[in-house]
């Protein structure tokens, strides 16, 4: 933000006047009030059309983080539902991607993944090897990988 003030100081020298207010970053669940605003930024990251008020009706404090900025909603974390650990959507507001706003996110991949390739495009670093991850999750006789990396 400091830039675009910046800017528009240079643009309009007369008029501008600095009162500028720091407001800190906070995390909260998903509320109505942020419908609006999280399906704006749902749909500029992502495409047009994309509904998550059902999350509303699911528990939204154990499937949803939303980081807002004053009264801005600057980034959203969205699980499908609370009995899934599947994260559907995580989007950060244009401008804000610098600003540390989805920096702690530990993710448990299976250990026979072939996404982990992607996760280490994106930044992420396997730190741990966790024999027996899924062993109340999946059959025995599963083929996928029992163990997981814990990837931060």
């Amino acid at each position: 933000m400091a830039d675009v003030r910046e800017h528009y100081s240079y643009a309009h020298p007369a008029s501008f006047q600095s009162h500028e207010v720091s407001v800190p970053i906070h995390y909260v669940s998903l509320q109505a009030s942020h419908l609006q605003q999280v399906h704006e930024l749902l749909t500029r990251v992502f495409w047009d059309g994309i509904d998550v008020s059902d999350l509303l009706q699911s528990s939204p404090e154990r499937c949803s983080v939303i980081a807002m900025y004053g009264k801005i909603v600057i980034g959203a974390a969205l699980l499908s539902s609370p009995q899934e650990a599947y994260i559907t959507y995580l989007a950060v507001r244009a401008g804000w991607h610098n600003s540390q706003v989805a920096t702690d996110i530990t993710l448990h991949v299976a250990a026979n993944n072939p996404e982990m390739l992607l996760y280490n495009r994106f930044g992420f670093k396997a730190e741990e090897l966790i024999t027996g991850f899924y062993e109340d999750y999946l059959d025995s006789q599963s083929r996928a990988s029992m163990n997981a990396f814990r990837w931060c």
